[in-house]
């Protein structure tokens, strides 16, 4: 069996390239992620906004709001 140097040398690169390009493109991916996504969707609003949930609400008013409202 006759194993070409050249070809194994082109292999080995293309899979060292491929692996560096996706461990690339998924670290800029994840930055994008960070930098576009909100901080915390739960803290309290702040200036006018108001915070429009209640802990306090039972499992058949939840039930209720959900089919009248959607929410």
């Amino acid at each position: 069996m006759v194993v070409s140097l050249r070809k194994v040398f082109s292999l080995l690169s293309f899979a060292i390239l491929f692996i560096l390009l996706t461990l690339l493109v998924s670290g800029g991916y994840r930055w994008l992620l960070e930098k576009v996504s909100f901080t915390d969707r739960y803290e309290a609003p702040q200036g006018q906004a108001l915070k429009v949930f209640q802990g306090e609400a039972t499992v058949t008013e939840r039930l209720r709001w959900f089919y009248l409202y959607g929410e």
